[in-house]
């Protein structure tokens, strides 16, 4: 790993620890989910990872019993990461807290760069990985819509799916976000820049009102068509 990595590394693997989680079994954990985004699954071995923790080998084997172990315990922090934060924001009104809104910059970049990495493997463990976050957004909407704070759908399964795809586009198309935007997207400035226009499109719409009207008549009236016609357009 270059130095500018390992810098990376012992900086990330900071910000991404529970401040009541610092055991070594948390410092191993937050070690592999630096490393593994950084030099994949097999380029990642249990040694590297033990340094990066300050720890021996034999007790990351101790904690995970396999590198494939440690694999599966990353995925499910970061998915009880992402549900505990999200679910504080909406369901504890915190969303909207500049400090809440800060502590989840410093903790999001290295959170990010896994769940990008992850979602792009093409092993079942993605999809599972995928299954679970459209999931917990659905839940999570609903929580929203609850509170009054999103408007109600007649189809809030697929609304989270379409809200998590756009949210985690970005995540998947790093290297070319990053690239566009000329700043790194997982970056907290990119993250910030990137989160102040989803919430312009989501808050206040792309279409002005009337394209909106025009726009969702033109799609009633096509299903309607395709409905008459059938899949096959006889």
């Amino acid at each position: 790993m270059r130095q500018a990595e390992q810098a990376f590394s012992v900086l990330n693997m900071r910000s991404v620890v529970k401040r009541d989680d610092l055991t070594a079994e948390a410092r191993i954990r937050q070690a592999a989910i630096t490393r593994f985004p950084a030099e994949g699954i097999e380029g990642t071995t249990i040694r590297a990872i033990a340094a990066d923790a300050g720890v021996s080998p034999a007790l990351v084997l101790h904690h995970f019993g396999s590198k494939q172990g440690l694999l599966d315990a990353c995925d499910r922090y970061v998915v009880d990461l992402v549900r505990t934060t999200k679910t504080q924001a909406v369901i504890d009104g915190t969303a909207t807290d500049s400090g809440f809104m800060a502590s989840m910059y410093r903790i999001a970049p290295p959170v990010v760069r896994y769940l990008g990495w992850s979602l792009s493997r093409g092993a079942p463990a993605a999809a599972r990985l995928f299954d679970e976050l459209v999931a917990e957004s659905e839940r999570l909407l609903s929580a929203a819509e609850e509170r009054g704070l999103v408007r109600r759908t007649p189809d809030p399964h697929g609304r989270a799916v379409v809200v998590l795809t756009m949210q985690l586009g970005f995540v998947v198309l790093r290297e070319h976000v990053t690239r566009a935007l000329g700043m790194d997207a997982f970056g907290m400035e990119g993250l910030m820049r990137i989160t102040e226009r989803q919430m312009e499109l989501f808050g206040t719409g792309l279409f002005t009102p009337e394209a909106a009207r025009e726009t969702a008549q033109a799609l009633d009236q096509a299903s309607r068509l395709l409905a008459q016609e059938g899949p096959d357009g006889r």
